[in-house]
């Protein structure tokens, strides 16, 4: 049985990237020396998508992509999405 609307949670928003994101997707691609094909089949994520991120087209990108990015450039998550490092002091 369902629960009566009252009880059940508020959805949760996508997060607001920081600012730079796409800045500091570009450079973590240039750092590792990958082509968009090469961050593609590393992360699963399509060129399209990456293009869209990069150039700033994108305004709401979903935490797994943010991961799977992260992932593939082995660079922190948070630091991708945000512009820092969330697990420590600033």
């Amino acid at each position: 049985m369902p629960r009566p609307p009252k009880s059940r949670p508020v959805a949760i928003a996508k997060p607001s990237l920081g600012n730079g994101q796409a800045a500091r997707l570009k450079q973590a691609r240039a750092d590792k020396g990958y082509s968009l094909r090469d961050l593609a089949t590393a992360s699963g994520i399509s060129t399209s998508a990456i293009t869209a991120i990069e150039s700033g087209a994108k305004g709401e990108t979903t935490c797994q992509t943010i991961a799977a990015l992260a992932d593939a450039l082995g660079v922190k998550r948070g630091w991708l999405a945000f512009g820092t490092d969330l697990h420590e002091p600033q």
